[in-house]
């Protein structure tokens, strides 16, 4: 089983919240891990978030953020989906950020794992497996 982990499955994980059990177990069982190159910018940017707000220190999200690159075995280039993503996005007008994840997992025929609901009904109305 092939998984695509987007940003946000990816930051549940790494700071442990409620959904990172379910998420933890989908990864250990795949297969494969593999995300769209913008993983590293949305989860360091999600950290850099916490960063400011005063809660982690700069030496945890540091450690989180490697904790989120360790879970992927491969980062797929945007340029491989990003024209599929924006026909997409601008068919069912949702951002190509999220459907740079949602077209990488149609291609391999691999589960989605989001925790945005928004993405999750299109997965589901496309035929995208998600968790």
């Amino acid at each position: 089983m092939i998984i695509v982990l987007d940003a946000s499955a990816g930051i549940e994980v790494a700071l442990s919240r409620e959904g990172a059990e379910i998420y933890e177990r989908k990864i250990e069982k795949a297969s494969k891990v593999i995300t769209s190159e913008l993983y590293k910018a949305e989860t360091a940017n999600v950290l850099w978030k916490y960063a400011m707000a005063g809660l982690l220190s700069k030496e945890e999200v540091q450690k989180r953020l490697k904790y989120c690159d360790e879970l992927i075995d491969e980062y797929i280039d945007i340029s491989e989906n990003n024209e599929e993503a924006l026909n997409e996005g601008i068919r069912i007008k949702h951002s190509v950020y999220d459907l740079l994840y949602l077209v990488i997992a149609r291609r391999n025929g691999a589960i989605l794992l989001t925790q945005d609901k928004k993405l999750k009904t299109i997965a589901k109305e496309i035929g995208v497996e998600i968790e």
